[in-house]
Formats: structure tokens, sequence, C-alpha cells
């Protein structure tokens, strides 16, 4: 069977996940992808029954070397000024080692990127290179940054970055058990790494937990920009080259974006799905698909169609986790299942669910809005990735607040129980009038002392004693003895009086005429009420106490309000 390098590269990936996978698990797996795809599921077929023929004729199983050994071998040799030590990781690209200053200038650790030989040649040393040009650009403090770049004597291209010395983020603050709010504050230095590449025009392409390491001293840094891509490469011609058509397979599909799976353009809204992946994990404790994720055919369905669950329903959802392991996570966010999911509703759903977009239009507009909208979040102010309301730009006032709202609350709630006391004591001044007169007396020689505060309190006392009064003749005295009445008459009679007398004082008349006017309002006599209410108010306009005048302007609004 004859493949083609640009085939191989599409196909070797699921043949690596098919010959990971037991008999019976393979069958099914190979059943759903012939399902989506039956010329690819046969052509694997074919290629897993070879392997088990030549694997029957023992072919390469009693050689020299029995297996796969890392190549240790290059530990100890000269790179440059630097000296391999060992191993840090493997990749498509190359292989990445520890090494150390060796030419007696100064003594330092470095991490060194070796183009694998397979990729020796004019595609990969234009890919290599781009990629050391690419880091030699960006200068930002969550960015390992490019110390040097050459050729090996053996001819393999190099490049010297710093080595960083941490853990990748999701382990890191598990270990910590970081709550949601740690975990934010720690991602928004991978949005501000990735906001500073993308103000060089590099788009990363393959954001995931392993290419983000934190340090002992919690500072972010972001690493490996293999398949990272030049914006201003989308400016020339529209011309697919060998060079795009590697990098563009090179990902990792878990953290894909669904342009990237269906050979879309990439932007930078591919790094801002990418960047909702890791959020979602980092605060949720699981993929997004993770239901999918156990076939490549399903993953990538997923990743194309399907809408994942929203943050907050995962983190107590058993259709996707056992119920420990859900207690298991949320503990280490310093939370229960059900304190995390009330931690993750509203905001942070929107804000992750919009990351997460199918149509790249539709996600954050740039990795700075994301972070913006995260920030807000932290600063209880109204996000963008949800409709705005009054309710709810109300809700984030008082969480902004609390202080200064609680004590507004405690003042209305004295405020209203100084009123309820104001008109018991006036109730109990009616149904006690000796004892009432005793106290008016000793208050008004106390008032005197005291200054104008008290002052006021005991005029707002007789005002309540004369609007009692009035209530008391209206309901004894002012019916006419033998006549039919209405409670209209005797509201008017009531009002003339009120005119005639000219001892009270214009505060006391001013109530008295409120009260008058509000029975008729109560009466529904909205006319005669909105006229009495307003000679209250005109009378309250020639006095100095804000109270009166502000009670008299209210029973008058109330009024016009219903005309």
């Amino acid at each position: 069977m004859a493949l083609d390098h640009d085939h191989w590269q599409a196909v070797s990936p699921l043949l690596d996940h098919a010959l990971d996978l037991d008999v019976e698990a393979r069958g099914k797996w190979l059943a759903a992808l012939r399902g989506q795809n039956e010329a690819l599921a046969a052509e694997l077929e074919a290629l897993l029954a070879e392997g088990q023929a030549l694997e029957r004729e023992g072919f390469l199983a009693h050689g020299p070397i029995a297996r796969w050994q890392p190549p240790a071998s290059l530990a100890g040799q000269i790179v440059g000024a630097y000296t391999l030590e060992a191993p840090l990781g493997q990749g498509g690209m190359g292989s990445v080692w520890l090494a150390r200053r060796s030419d007696g200038r100064y003594d330092s650790k470095v991490a060194i990127k070796l183009l694998n030989t397979a990729l020796i040649g004019r595609a990969g040393e234009e890919r290599f290179r781009r990629e050391g040009n690419m880091l030699a650009r960006v200068t930002h403090p969550n960015i390992a940054r490019l110390i040097d770049a050459g050729v090996s004597p053996g001819g393999q291209p190099y490049l010297v970055l710093e080595y960083v010395e941490g853990e990748r983020i999701d382990r890191c603050c598990d270990a910590a058990e970081l709550d949601v709010t740690a975990r934010i504050r720690l991602f928004l230095e991978v949005l501000a790494a990735v906001a500073g590449a993308h103000a060089h025009l590099i788009v990363h392409r393959d954001l995931k937990p392993s290419n983000v390491l934190v340090t002992r001293d919690r500072t972010v840094k972001l690493l490996d920009f293999g398949i990272a891509k030049l914006l201003e490469d989308d400016a020339g011609p529209a011309v697919e080259t060998q060079l795009t058509r590697d990098a563009g397979r090179a990902l990792t599909p878990e953290f894909a974006a669904p342009e990237q799976v269906l050979g879309a353009p990439v932007t930078t809204a591919t790094d801002v799905y990418a960047l909702g992946v890791l959020l979602y994990v980092l605060l949720g404790g699981q993929h997004p698909a993770h239901e999918s994720t156990r076939s490549a055919a399903e993953l990538i369905k997923a990743i194309v169609d399907n809408t994942p669950p929203r943050l907050s329903d995962a983190v107590v959802s058993t259709r996707t986790l056992p119920a420990a392991t859900l207690t298991e996570n949320a503990a280490k966010r310093a939370a229960t299942p059900e304190k995390l999911k009330h931690l993750l509703q509203g905001d942070l759903d929107n804000i992750v669910a919009k990351a997460l977009k199918k149509n790249p239009q539709e996600r954050y507009a740039s990795v700075t809005a994301f972070a913006e909208d995260l920030r807000r979040y932290l600063g209880h102010e109204p996000v963008r990735a949800r409709p705005d309301s009054l309710h709810y730009r109300m809700g984030k006032f008082v969480r902004r607040n609390r202080l200064a709202v609680g004590l507004s609350a405690l003042a209305v709630a004295a405020m209203a129980a100084g009123l309820a006391g104001t008109i018991t004591q006036a109730e109990r001044a009616t149904r006690e009038a000796a004892i009432a007169n005793a106290q008016r007396d000793r208050a008004d020689e106390q008032a005197r002392a005291a200054g104008e505060q008290r002052d006021f309190a005991l005029r707002a006392f007789s005002r309540a004693e004369a609007v009692n009064d009035l209530n008391a003749f209206l309901i004894s005295d002012a019916a006419p003895s033998g006549k039919t009445f209405s409670a209209g008459d005797l509201l008017a009679r009531a009002e003339a009086i009120i005119e005639r007398q000219h001892g009270e004082s214009a505060a006391e008349r001013a109530a008295m005429l409120a009260e008058i006017g509000q029975q008729h309002l109560h009466m529904d006599h909205d006319a005669e009420a909105r006229r009495i209410l307003g000679r209250a108010y005109d009378i309250s306009r020639t006095l100095s106490e804000r109270s009166t005048r502000a009670r008299a302007a209210c029973a008058l609004a109330i009024a016009v309000g219903r005309a």
C-alpha cells in the first residue's frame, strides 16, 4: 500500500490511536469511523491487518535492538556554547534538551530544541527558522524568550530557549488547590502572553496545558511556537504551500478549533477557542467534549457539531464523571460540587461559552476582550458575554458596594422604624391626652435647651397631634345634627374650618390639609384631592422645614400621578 507524505501525515495519528486500543475497543472505534468515512476506515483496517501479519512473521522481533530507546546518546554533545544534559521532551518538530552553558563565560541552564532529522530539508528547516524568527520578535515576561539559534556540527538546526523550571498550569492549580478566583488571575497571565504574541501578528495555534508552565513564584510562561503562524502571511497570495499544509496538520485535536479541524483559515479567534477550552479545564476539571474524547472520530464530531455542556452543569453532572471524581475536582478548587456550580453559574458560564462558539465571528473579537470580561467579573462589574438588563446591573452594583448599600439599608430601616415610632406615639398621645400634654410641655423646655434637632421633633409631634385631633373632630363633632351627610361633606366642612383658623402654625395647616387631601384620594375624589393637596403644597413652600415640604410634595405627586 503506497502512501504519499501528505496522506501519511493525516493517517498516522489515527493509526497510532487504533494501535493503542484493545481488540474489542478497536472494532467499535473502526465501526464508528466507518459510518463517517468508509474509505479511511478501510485504509486503516488494511494497515492494521498488514501490521498483524508482519507481527506473526516475527518482523524485527530478533534484531540487535529489541525495542526503541530514547535518544540518550545526545547527552554530553556540545551544541554551540552549550552541552546537552538530559532530554526534556519530544514533539513532531523535534526534541527538546536541557543544556548548560559550557564555554566558561557564565553558568546557566537553557532548553535547546533540535529539529528532527526526518524533517531536515527545505520545508522542515524553513518552519524551524520561522519559529526562531517569531520568538525573536516577541519580548514578553510571560513568553519563554529566544536566546540563540544555530546549526549543530551534525547539521541539525537548533534553537536555544529560556529554560522554564515549572509545572503545567492545570497540575499546578490542582496541587495548590487554587479556588476559582485564583485560577482566573493565573489564566489572565496566559491571556496577556497570547495577546503579546497577537500584537506581533503571531497566532500560536497549539495552546494547551503542556505548553503553559507555572514557575515556583507563580509566573506563567508560554512555550512552543512550533506551529505558530504569522498573520501577515495571509496578506500574500492565497497559495497553499507544502510548508502551510504541514503546519496546518500539526495540532493537538483536544484543543483544536473547528476551523482547524475543517482546514479553514486560522485567525486570532482560533487561539481564543483554545483558550476557552483551557479555561473550561482549569475551572471545571474536565474537557468540554469529555464524553467524546475516547475516539478521534467522536472528538472531531464534537468539536465541529456539538455544543459543550454549560460549565456549571458539567461540574455536577454524573453523566460525564463519577460522583467521587466530581467531589475530588471541586475539592481541588476549594469547594464542593454544589458550591462550585454556584460560583460558575451566570457570568463565567457565559464567558466560557462565548469563547467556545463554533463560528469564529461569534467569539471574543480579541484575547484582550476576553481578558477584559474576566477582569470585569472579578470586579463584580457587568460583563459583555451576556445580555444587559437593569436587574443584572443593579445586582452587580450591590456586589461592588456591599458596605455602602448595607449602611443605606440600615439607614432606611432606621427611618422606617422612626416613622413607625412617631405614628405609635401619636396614637398613644390621642388616647392619653393628659400624659401627652405633660410630655409636650417637658419637650418644649428640652427643645429650647437642646436646639434645633429636638425642636424639629416637637413640631413633628405637634403636627401629628393636630392631624389626630382633626380626625377626631370629623368623627364626633363635625356631623350636622339630624341631617343626612356624606364623608365628602365632612371633609369639605373640615377644610373650611381649617382655612378660617389662623391660630395654627402654617406647618400644622399644611399637615391637616394634606390629611384631608389624602382622605379625598382614598375616596377616589381625585380632582378635589389635587386641589386641596395643591393648597397644602403652596403653604409648605413658605416653610423652612424640609420634612414638611417633602411630605406635601410627595402627597401632591401621588395625586397628580393618578390623573
